[in-house]
């Protein structure tokens, strides 16, 4: 029972004490309203304005100051750094009963706070609780690049850090990067403040959103005071839902141009779970990037719109320049990229990382890239590798490990079939790749090839090709109906082509045992082919067709407006009824086709155009043909002389009979045969 007496005492005496402290603060600020108004515009060297002031017993012991205002510094602007519906000031308890006045916490009601950065990178809260004094010295400091600010700029520090922040608004304006940032519904309370013990901060708040959207939640310190920001140790997490990238970008342009010129981020993003440890300096980040409803383009290779699943995750290191990733994932559309390894930043980035991903269908795939739309791809694809060294500036990476295709089809949009069951391993080993064996059919020809990508930057590839059979109709959708029969037998072409600067250079071969083309038979067709400067040359063309042989070599060059070309080629033995046959009018017949025999033929062309009609005219050549063992159908030489020279036809008929018939091929015959016919033409002004 005694017991309880002696605690009843012990609580009646503490309440006792409690009323005596209120009733002393609050005839203390009766007394003194003024006077501590002063006294805190000389404290904070800013002027202060309140409506009135009373005791309050929220959370503690203090007093209320309603209608609350802060002048800003005149250095940075003449409109008020803060109005506030009232401002809680919280007194420690203790030193209350010897009627000693210290501030345990200073708390915001519905703040309107407007924070500026001027050009030379100071705060305007920097200069709270300095004298004119001290503020002089401090731009004498900087105007002097001196080192980091001393033990004078804690009251600031001090003073910022008692505030908590309840539904207020914030302004942010940075005249040094164009920043213009508001954020509204804030909530901002500071937990167990001890400068010398690290202490909990919770921040929420409405960035672009109508309700709150942002979300902090940090344990930061111990700090030191004169300490780098940046040093400042950090235990957090942030959660940001939803964040518009579009309205950010307008809001802090330094975000804009900190990407590259080509890439666009635009739309609604989510941050889930960012936890964030260390120092700015040296800080472990692991936590999710979600952006399915925000857009990714990257000129107009790369376009991922709002609704196409986009998830980034992240565990990673990032000190100076140097960015360690323990573990990273992309989910993009159907794809799963993981990643690790270490980025370097500077002048040029330096990549090791490996990259490993799941197998992933090609569907759906045209949506993100623009220039493979069309297409119509289907099939696996699975990337596993390795990338080491510098990217940008011309320098290309090292790329070790392997990419394979599984039953792809893909249609261009000029082929009349697609290509299907394509099947290959592509094998990079530093700046090489190899496709050492590719399949594919394209309609009812089956197709293999082998490719190497010897070098990356400048790009030189060479590659085999070979088919048994091949139908230009199947890849030319536009080909004519008379040349859809056309059909290429064992098909084999080897080549080399190197890109540079936009610039082509390309040389190779080409061989084909028989076939049919513009419905002309051939055999033994083979070609060299060349590329370089923008002109195009053909060597060595020879090819067996029409009961004959075709040799040609020629260029075509397409540097300006309008192309030029040339061609020299030589037959032999071509049989003129079959040169009639694939070449004359379908309205001839045999009769209306007067010469029979075997050609052989030097001619030079050269001419400019586009199109037919654009080169009949500009067509310039020579040549020389004749014609062995044939004849003249429906012609013969003696009457034909005879009419000539004396405008009378029919004068054989006169010729003694006994002649005639020693010479019946003169004289008798319909057609006029011979062993050897020789011409000389020139090509010039669209005639021969």
């Amino acid at each position: 029972m005694r017991k309880w007496i002696i605690v009843g005492v012990v609580l009646l005496l503490l309440c006792v004490a409690g009323v005596v402290a209120v009733l002393n603060v609050n005839s203390y600020i009766a007394r003194n309203k003024d006077y501590l108004i002063s006294q805190a515009e000389q404290a904070l060297g800013r002027k202060v304005s309140v409506d009135d002031v009373e005791v309050s017993l929220w959370n503690g012991i203090g007093f209320r100051l309603t209608d609350f205002a802060m002048s800003d510094d005149p250095a940075f602007s003449s409109n008020e750094f803060v109005r506030a519906k009232d401002l809680q000031v919280n007194l420690k308890f203790l030193p209350l009963l010897r009627r000693d006045v210290q501030v345990k916490k200073l708390i915001l009601h519905n703040p309107t706070i407007s924070i500026i950065r001027n050009a030379k990178g100071d705060f305007n809260f920097s200069t709270i609780a300095k004298t004119e004094k001290e503020k002089k010295e401090d731009g004498a400091k900087k105007q002097k690049k001196e080192a980091a600010p001393k033990e004078k700029e804690a009251p600031s520090t001090f003073f910022v850090s008692l505030v908590d922040i309840s539904a207020g608004d914030v302004s942010y304006r940075d005249q040094k990067d164009g920043t213009n940032l508001q954020l509204r519904q804030i909530n901002l309370e500071v937990e167990d403040l001890d400068f010398d013990r690290p202490f909990t901060v919770n921040l929420a708040a409405a960035l672009f959103a109508s309700k709150q959207n942002l979300k902090i939640k940090t344990v930061v310190g111990p700090l030191s005071r004169g300490a780098d920001f940046r040093d400042v140790p950090l235990d957090g997490e942030i959660n940001v839902d939803p964040l518009d990238l579009s309205q950010l970008e307008a809001a802090v342009p330094k975000v804009r141009s900190a990407l590259p010129k080509n890439l666009d981020l635009a739309g609604v993003f989510r941050i889930e779970n960012l936890k964030l440890k260390g120092t700015l300096k040296n800080l472990a980040l692991k936590g999710q990037i979600v952006g399915n409803d925000g857009s990714i383009r990257l000129g107009n290779s790369f376009q991922k719109q709002p609704g196409i699943p986009l998830t980034i995750s992240a565990d990673a290191q990032h000190a100076g320049d140097r960015i360690v990733l323990r573990q990273a994932e992309i989910k993009l559309h159907n794809l799963e990229l993981a990643s690790k390894g270490e980025v370097r930043l500077g002048d040029r980035t330096l990549l090791n990382l490996s990259i490993d991903s799941k197998p992933v269908s090609l569907d759906g795939w045209e949506k993100i890239i623009p220039a493979i739309a069309g297409y119509q791809l289907s099939g696996k694809m699975q990337v596993r590798g390795t990338i080491r060294g510098e990217v940008g500036k011309g320098a290309t990476p090292q790329i070790q490990g392997n990419a394979s295709l599984e039953n792809a089809s893909a249609k261009p949009p000029q082929f009349s079939k697609p290509i299907e069951n394509l099947n290959t391993k592509i094998n990079f080993t530093g700046q090489r790749a190899d496709i050492k064996e590719m399949t594919l059919k394209l309609g009812n020809s089956n197709i293999r090839l082998a490719a190497t990508i010897e070098r990356f930057s400048p790009l030189t590839v060479t590659y085999k090709i070979s088919t048994p059979e091949l139908s230009p109709g199947e890849f030319q959708a536009a080909l004519p109906e008379e040349r859809k029969k056309d059909v290429i037998h064992n098909l084999s072409s080897e080549e080399q082509v190197a890109i540079q600067n936009g610039n082509v250079t390309a040389q190779g071969k080409i061989a084909s045992s028989n076939g049919s083309l513009y419905a002309i038979d051939y055999k033994d067709l083979q070609a060299t082919l060349s590329m370089a400067d923008k002109v195009a040359h053909i060597r060595n063309f020879n090819v067996n067709a029409l009961n004959g042989a075709v040799q040609a070599e020629g260029e075509y060059a397409f540097k300006g407006p309008v192309p030029n070309f040339s061609l020299a080629s030589k037959v032999q033995g071509v049989d003129l009824k079959e040169l009639y046959s694939t070449f004359g009018s379908k309205a001839e017949n045999d009769s209306q086709r007067d010469i029979r025999g075997r050609l052989n033929a030097d001619i030079k062309v050269t001419g400019s155009g586009k199109s037919w009609q654009e080169m009949k005219p500009a067509l310039r050549g020579q040549g020389q043909a004749e014609v062995l063992d044939g004849a003249l159908l429906n012609f013969n030489l003696a009457d034909s002389v005879l009419s000539g020279a004396t405008g009378m036809p029919g004068l054989t008929n006169m010729i003694k009979p006994a002649i005639r018939k020693k010479y019946p091929e003169t004289f008798e015959a319909k057609d006029t045969q011979f062993k050897e016919l020789k011409a000389d033409f020139d090509l010039a002004n669209g005639r021969m």
